[in-house]
């Protein structure tokens, strides 16, 4: 059985265990620690004690929203409905926690990815709005999108 659960005190190791492999070719060891350690939420999927999925995410500033840093599940768990039970806890706490919107950088050429997204309610997005000046820049290749809570 899989649990979700939010903000607990997890351990570093598990969340580079998952997340290292799925973002090697962005992240090094050291950068990926900075980066995890720089989330003001955190999202885990744990089965039999070990994590599974997980969402990095912080504020955008004044703006009432939240940014995915980094969204990943474990391949062996992919395209099995979990990516889509994480995001729907996600975007329930958001809601109940008076966020406006949730947005996240994708690659254009992860089809699997934009998929789960747009299921989720996320549109792609094309325009640069103010928030954008808060958030890290990005190479060419990133798809923004953005979820409007309502």
């Amino acid at each position: 059985m899989i649990e979700i659960s939010y903000n607990l005190n997890y351990q570093l190791s598990h969340l580079e265990n998952l997340l290292l492999p799925l973002f090697r070719k962005h992240y090094d060891n050291d950068s990926l620690r900075v980066t995890i350690e720089s989330a003001n939420y955190i999202w885990c999927a744990y089965e039999n004690h070990q994590c599974v999925g997980c969402a990095l995410m912080t504020d955008i500033g004044s703006y009432d929203g939240l940014y995915i840093i980094l969204f990943g599940v474990s391949e062996s768990l992919q395209r099995r409905g979990l990516g889509t039970r994480l995001l729907k806890k996600i975007i329930k706490w958001s809601r109940k926690n008076k966020h406006r919107f949730i947005y996240l950088h994708t690659e254009y050429d992860n089809e699997s990815a934009i998929k789960l997204y747009e299921k989720a309610g996320f549109q792609k997005q094309f325009d640069h709005p103010d928030y954008m000046k808060e958030l890290p820049q990005f190479d060419y290749n990133v798809l923004p999108m953005l979820l409007l809570i309502k």
